[in-house]
């Protein structure tokens, strides 16, 4: 299992968009559906995750409301082995879709792209010669802009197993583009600069990082919310305005709704925690009506 999985917040459309990128990714398949057990947020019964893969990368959709929408300070860079690939993925994701970076040669790459598909979700397709594969890409813009570095070091600080592989800097000393790596996984990061960007990150893109035990749960929590925020549901913000969101692996075993009461007591023990409480978790599925 991947340490991180991108997890996207939708309102509602959340099977149609799954759907969407397996069809649009050559290796897309969806994995598992997972549904809400009580009526507190959405309709009891409708869908609350779908996990699929595409490219290798897992990510996580979530069915949560209108509260947080899509911006381009989170995209997702997709290395594209061949022609016929690139423009393949390039003509579905952008059908409907809002191009922010024409799709043609530029001095880095024969074929570049990005484009806001249908959904609001932003992807930067290159023709690298390589199997394909995706990598978180952070802009940092506003307030944030300038920080991209200190960012990458910080996360690579903090979630550990991590390495710089390429810097390249602006005559400034900010970022033009960084790739690092965190327990084999490639991110990406840029610094927004002179332009006047109107967004920047929001919870609708955040990273589930699959904690072994409570103790790294506890670990993780502590540095990331030091100089940033807790949210309820191990949903924790860090000081740049990312979010992450502390899994275990057991979690699937833990929230199955194959017996919907039981999921329901796990369910309510969650929503009254901010920190995972994995203990409680379990107590709570465990116990005996």
């Amino acid at each position: 299992m991947s340490k991180f999985s991108p997890c996207l917040w939708f309102d509602g459309k959340v099977e149609e968009a799954a759907d969407f990128y397996v069809d649009a990714f050559e290796q897309g398949a969806i994995k598992q559906t997972d549904y809400y057990v009580d009526s507190e947020h959405q309709p009891k019964g409708s869908i609350l995750t779908i996990s699929l893969t595409l490219a290798g990368q897992e990510f996580i959709l979530l069915n949560g409301g209108p509260e947080f929408k899509f911006t381009p300070a989170i995209s997702f860079y997709v290395e594209c082995e061949t022609e016929e690939q690139i423009d393949q993925l390039w003509k579905k994701l952008s059908q409907e879709g809002n191009v922010l970076m024409e799709y043609g040669e530029y001095p880095f790459s024969s074929k570049f792209g990005w484009v806001a598909d249908r959904y609001g979700v932003s992807w930067q397709l290159v023709l690298a010669g390589r199997p394909q594969s995706i990598a978180p890409a952070f802009l940092f813009t506003k307030e944030q802009s300038g920080k991209a570095e200190e960012a990458m070091n910080q996360w690579i600080s903090i979630f550990g197993d991590g390495n710089v592989e390429y810097v390249q800097k602006n005559p400034d000393g900010t970022i033009s583009q960084a790739l690092f790596t965190m327990h084999g996984q490639p991110f990406r990061v840029m610094d927004g600069g002179a332009v006047d960007h109107d967004f920047t990150f929001t919870m609708a893109t955040s990273f589930y990082v699959y904690c072994k035990d409570q103790e790294e749960i506890d670990r993780l929590w502590d540095a990331v919310t030091a100089k940033g925020k807790e949210w309820p549901c191990g949903w924790m913000e860090d000081e740049y305005g990312v979010c992450w969101q502390t899994v275990t692996s057991d979690m699937e075993k833990l929230f199955d709704n194959s017996d919907p009461d039981r999921a329901y007591r796990v369910m309510q023990e969650l929503y009254k925690m901010k920190k995972i409480d994995i203990a409680a978790l379990r107590a709570a599925y465990e116990k005996k009506e």
